[in-house]
């Protein structure tokens, strides 16, 4: 086993070295995890929501003859990747600063147990690097003061740690380590806590760790040299131990010199390619190890090496002390290397790779001509070299180690001190990041450009210049700043945040070519990918957004994003679901608010999709009391659209959500989107009013609003109100609704001045119109069905729907012609147009349903209670639903079954609440079951709207005597007057003055 050296230490020892590899473990973990997320530690990439209002037809009726569609507005939601600003997270220093403290505590609690001069370099370098933090800037009473009083804290914090130290280094040398560790740690928590209480500055933690930087970096940069010749010691060590074992007649020969210069070349001339690529000297495109790879296999390789080099040199105890040093060094230099990539902090970051690759290429060649120098007899011995590596004969490891030093120096003195300048630069942009962080934006700023001044192509310090330029809106600047970050190591980000710069100064085509820049430097980038297909989507290059919003769906971590945008694109562009039709059904079960929010869209666009509605997941989940995001308002706004069956808990849920004030901008779509699902919920009276009210209050949209409210009164049978709406309109698809609305109620004299308007600039209107009024006789079926049901005046129209050929026009038409027949009590004809209609196999579903159900109420009509319970089971469509249920109660009726009459009647009612017709049979019903009040009730609800239905006025009537609303009735029964004709106003006058004269004898002997 790798660890079986420590099999000879005491149980507290294994427990607290088994403890310090773990937590080496954690900070190489969390090192890595840094390195891997690179700028998306401190960039994150938002989503930039935006509203696409797409016309659409949100419903459709029809009456037979023709459709009547609905047209709205739905929303589709267009995103795009946004780059934040450069982040600052002060709990990433907290967590520096904790590992650093831990990594304090086992190298103090080491460093005591060294010899003399040994122990006095390490406690030295402790308190210079002590030193360098800056307390004073942690601003604690007492000692923050100018001159000595600053340096006053400093002074006591060394006092403490060196007294303590030298205590247990000159006076208490046999004290264990588990003790030493002890007492370290609750002095380091107590000076911790202390400061933490003390310290008015605001980030206490990021304070420290920004001013003390230069000493991290110094020991991480000593720590990295320290263990530099690491992988070739462990080449050394492969090439010369017996892995093989040995066999039952000789030992296996080892793999020797020669095969330990040639993969020790081969790992040199990696590092010397890397060295020569990032200083610019050569440009290729090389498939090298990254040097922190290389640290990381060093650190780990540095865990047995190190102990070889105690052990075989014999200056200290690798349990007592070696073995905490090395986990403490490693520790603090591998945090802060954490540290630089999590702050995203590219000088620092390619300073430490700088002082890897020449140390470890420096060190790496150095070592092997130690090895060479030392023990290449001993490996043509094939004697185990790696037991005596420690122990040189010509050439000792400290003159090599000097040497290394200024080989290092040598090669940064050829980059005229880059590296350092690299450092220089790092340290500036994490005291950028503290002000930033403070709020002291200025003093961020000149930080910043101190950074630029040493290194004026890092990514760190232009992002973060960008962005606070930003926060000015001081969009110049920004672009500025982004440019620059693109120059030496750009980011996707980066040209993400200067698209976004170009666009928000309407420089369109400067925003497209930098993200087809961007797209060139990282073509893997789905973001920009999106991006650039969210732009190409506002023009007319269809191909290309396709093109590019399919490809970020496959690159993007959030590939939810561009697959919404497709579909957005498809719902935006119907000619593409035109060329292609599989596009509309290409929706997958995706849970993402815009994504479900464009799949309705979608749907109702292309008009293909029949089933019901999906709800939104969010919205099933119960998360509808919070404030709506775009994404979220569309999927709500679209789903109330689409759905087509009742749904009450959506009704609720949208009174809801639009009372909230955060919601005030999506107000009047919500209440659109409510008066649509109070309609679907069978609340016409109520969807009716919220349409009026939205007509009143939006002069753009109230004409829209007005044709909506009249179309869905068309579909009520409401013909009159209908008229009235669309009369408040001055567009020609208003008045010939409007003209049709009083065509339909028998007002055909009233409508043929709007005809004629109408029809002025329309062919298709202007030859109906001519049927309309016998300008000419019809001259197709269309025409023919529309003079047999608006022209039921003319005693021959018959003979007119004789010449039709057509099944379902000629059956819609019949149906006129029975009903008529039915009205005037005249069977025998009404059961031969029956007989004379179309097979059923012939028609669509609406004239199929149509037909059944005149079937069902001329049974009716003939007092044939069985044979209408059978007709009533037939197919019918919803929209005959109502009238289904009502010629059923009827039927119940007859067949002297109240309860069920009673149930069929409530059904019916709640279906069509306005229907004159249904309402006033159910009212009767109830009022001859002695339901008066809540017959009342429900014709007093219809009421406004039918005030020229004679059957409804007549059912009013008589229940306003009922309840004694004697003034009330007299109102009507001059309404009722104008509304029917003379003759069935003195038949109905007879009953009321009946009535009347009951009442009064009622009254008279009440008194008596």
């Amino acid at each position: 086993m790798l660890l079986v050296f420590w099999k000879t230490w005491s149980r507290s020892y294994r427990i607290l070295y088994f403890i310090s590899l773990l937590l080496l473990s954690l900070g190489l973990l969390l090192f890595s995890i840094a390195w891997w997320r690179g700028l998306g530690n401190v960039i994150r990439w938002d989503v930039l929501s935006e509203l696409l209002n797409l016309p659409a037809t949100i419903q459709t009726f029809t009456d037979g003859l023709q459709d009547y569609p609905i047209n709205g507005t739905v929303y589709a939601v267009s995103e795009q990747f946004v780059a934040s600003a450069m982040e600052v997270h002060p709990w990433m220093a907290e967590g520096l600063l904790a590992g650093l403290c831990l990594s304090a505590v086992w190298i103090l609690s080491a460093i005591t147990r060294l010899p003399r001069w040994h122990y006095l370099i390490a406690m030295a370098i402790f308190l210079v690097a002590l030193s360098t933090f800056r307390f004073e800037m942690l601003a604690i009473p007492g000692f923050d003061g100018a001159g000595a009083d600053s340096r006053y804290l400093f002074l006591l914090l060394a006092f403490i740690f060196g007294s303590v130290s030298y205590y247990f280094h000159a006076f208490r040398p046999e004290v264990l380590l588990p003790i030493r560790l002890a007492v370290f740690t609750g002095l380091m928590a107590l000076v911790v806590f202390s400061l933490g209480q003390l310290a008015k500055a605001p980030l206490p933690a990021l304070t420290l760790v920004s001013y003390g930087m230069p000493a991290l970096l110094a020991l991480s940069v000593g720590f990295i040299f320290f263990i530099s010749f690491e992988i070739v010691a462990g080449l050394v060590w492969i090439t010369s131990a017996n892995l093989g074992g040995t066999t039952s007649e000789e030992p296996k020969p080892i793999l020797g010199f020669t095969n330990l210069l040639v993969i020790s070349l081969l790992y040199i001339i990696n590092l010397l390619l890397t060295w020569l690529r990032n200083t610019k000297t050569i440009d290729w495109d090389l498939l090298a190890i990254s040097p922190f790879v290389i640290y990381l296999i060093s650190i780990v390789l540095g865990i047995w090496g190190f102990r070889r080099l105690i052990e075989q040199q014999k200056t200290v105890s690798f349990g007592e002390s070696g073995a905490f040093l090395y986990i403490g060094l490693a520790a603090l230099c591998t945090l802060t290397m954490a540290y630089a990539f999590a702050t995203a902090n590219d000088p620092l970051i390619e300073a430490f790779e700088d002082v890897i690759v020449y140390s470890h290429l420096v060190m790496g060649v150095f070592f092997l001509i130690y090895v060479a120098v030392n023990f290449l007899p001993l490996y043509q011995q094939g004697l185990a070299v790696h037991r005596v590596v420690y122990k040189p004969k010509r050439i000792e490891l400290s003159l090599v180690r000097v040497a290394g030093v200024f080989g290092v120096f040598a090669l940064i003195g050829l980059q005229d001190f880059f590296p350092f300048r690299q450092a220089v630069t790092g340290y500036y942009n994490g005291l950028g990041d503290l002000y930033v962080a403070t709020g002291e934006f200025a003093s961020a700023n000149a930080f910043y450009q101190k950074a630029i001044e040493q290194e004026f192509q890092n990514h760190k310090s232009n992002y973060a210049l960008a962005s606070l330029a930003l926060t000015n809106d001081d969009r110049t600047a920004a672009a500025y700043y982004y440019n620059q970050a693109l120059l030496k190591q750009p980011s996707p980000q980066a040209y993400s945040g200067l698209s976004q710069t170009y666009l928000q100064t309407n420089l369109f085509f400067e925003a497209i070519k930098v993200l087809q820049r961007g797209i060139r430097a990282f073509p893997k980038s789905g973001e920009l990918q999106n991006n650039l297909g969210f732009l190409y989507a506002r023009t007319s290059v269809a191909d290309s957004a396709y093109y590019y919003l399919q490809n970020a769906a496959t690159y993007s971590q959030q590939a939810e994003v561009p697959k919404s945008n497709l579909l957005a694109f498809y719902a935006k562009n119907p000619q593409v679901l035109t060329a292609d039709s599989s596009l509309a059904k290409s929706v997958e079960n995706i849970t993402y608010e815009s994504y479900q929010a464009n799949a309705l869209a979608l749907r109702m666009i292309a008009g293909t999709d029949t089933t019901t509605a999906q709800q939104p997941a969010w919205l099933a989940g119960g998360q509808a009391t919070i404030g709506l995001s775009v994404g979220r308002f569309a999927s709500l706004y679209n789903f109330a659209l689409a759905k087509n069956r009742a749904d009450t808990t959506l009704v609720k849920t949208l009174q809801r959500i639009e009372q909230q004030p955060v919601n005030q901008d999506f107000t009047d779509d919500l209440l659109f989107a409510q008066a649509m699902a109070e309609y679907k919920a069978h609340q016409p009276t109520m969807a009716f009013n919220l349409l009026e009210q939205l007509a009143e209050g939006d002069a753009r949209n109230g004409a829209s609003y007005r044709t909506t409210q009249g179309l869905l009164m068309l579909a009520e049978g409401l013909y009159r109100p209908a008229a009235e709406v669309f009369g408040l309109n001055t567009d020609t698809l208003s008045m010939y609704y409007q003209a049709l609305a009083l065509t339909k109620a028998g007002e055909n004299a009233v409508a043929q001045s709007l005809w004629e308007a109408a029809a002025k600039n329309d062919p298709t209107l202007s030859a109906l119109k001519q049927v309309l009024y016998s300008e000419r006789p019809p001259a197709n079926d269309l025409e023919r069905a529309f003079y047999v049901l608006y022209r039921p005046d003319d005693a021959n129209r018959g003979k007119i729907w004789e010449q039709m050929k057509t099944p379902d026009l000629r059956t819609v038409a019949g149906i006129s012609l029975i009903d008529q027949f039915i009205s005037n009590r005249q069977w025998f004809y009404a059961q031969m147009i029956l007989s004379q209609l179309p097979k059923p196999e012939q028609l669509n579903a609406y004239a199929l349903s149509l037909e059944n159900l005149s079937a069902l109420r001329l049974a009716v009509a003939r007092r044939n209670g069985k044979a209408a319970e059978a007709m009533a089971k037939k197919s019918m469509l919803p929209p005959q639903e109502a009238d289904r249920m009502y010629y059923l109660a009827e039927a119940y009726v007859l067949n002297k079954q109240p309860a069920r009459a009673a149930k069929a009647f409530a059904e019916a009612v709640r279906l069509a609440p306005l229907r004159a017709e249904i309402v006033a049979a159910a009212g009767q019903f109830k009022r001859q079951q002695k339901q008066i009040q809540p017959a009342y009730d429900l014709v007093i609800k219809a009421l406004p709207f039918n005030e020229d239905k004679p059957e409804l006025l007549k059912i009013y009537i008589l229940l306003c005597l009922d309840l004694g609303l004697r003034d009330y009735a007299e109102d009507r029964m001059l309404q009722l007057q104008a509304a029917t004709t003379p003759a069935d106003y003195q038949v109905f006058l007879t009953t009321y003055q009946e009535k009347l004269t009951l009442i009064e004898k009622s009254r008279q002997s009440f008194v008596q």
